[in-house]
């Protein structure tokens, strides 16, 4: 096996969670997404699972300096319903970013200001750049955890408000590549 993607394959989330200045997590219900219910019927909220959590490095605090993340986003409660990662425009325009899945497989889904849908696949040790002005969030396609590495500045934060709830509900088709 490749030694990269062995490497990738063996990543330890535990030493994330030990080793990052930042943690945090999100459940299902905090994601805009329809409820879902488990095989009992109950909505997916009495349990409220972990969707994803982030892992967070700074290189610094100036507005030039890096911010590493790498997102363990696990899978759905079955393959209809995956979770996602929670949608966001950055709050910086000029803001892009570049995010490289280590592990696991999905789909990068980028929408411009004017509409215009993206989906990009992501398997393990591809990567994508999110172009400045674009939403983006990632979905996890798989039945194992999907790891990725987001690379950006510090400065560009996340801008929810701009982006209408139902956006990746209603927008439907886009290029896939």
């Amino acid at each position: 096996m490749d030694p990269i993607v062995m490497a990738a394959s063996m990543l330890d989330i535990d030493q994330l969670r030990t080793r990052a200045s930042s943690h945090s997590s999100r459940r299902a219900s905090e994601l805009a997404m329809s409820p879902v219910s488990d095989a009992s019927g109950d909505l997916i909220g009495a349990d409220d699972p972990v969707a994803y959590e982030v892992f967070e490095w700074t290189t610094g605090s100036s507005t030039t300096d890096l911010l590493c993340a790498v997102t363990v986003l696990y899978p759905g409660p079955d393959p209809a319903r995956p979770f996602h990662t929670r949608g966001h425009f950055h709050r910086d325009p000029d803001g892009g970013e570049v995010v490289v899945a280590l592990r696991g497989s999905g789909r990068l889904d980028l929408l411009s200001r004017d509409g215009d849908l993206r989906r990009v696949q992501l398997e393990a040790l591809t990567w994508e750049r999110v172009s400045p002005g674009w939403a983006h969030r990632v979905t996890n396609l798989g039945l194992v955890p999907l790891v990725f590495l987001s690379i950006c500045s510090v400065a560009v934060g996340h801008d929810y408000a701009n982006l209408p709830k139902d956006t990746w509900a209603t927008v439907s088709g886009g290029e896939e590549r």
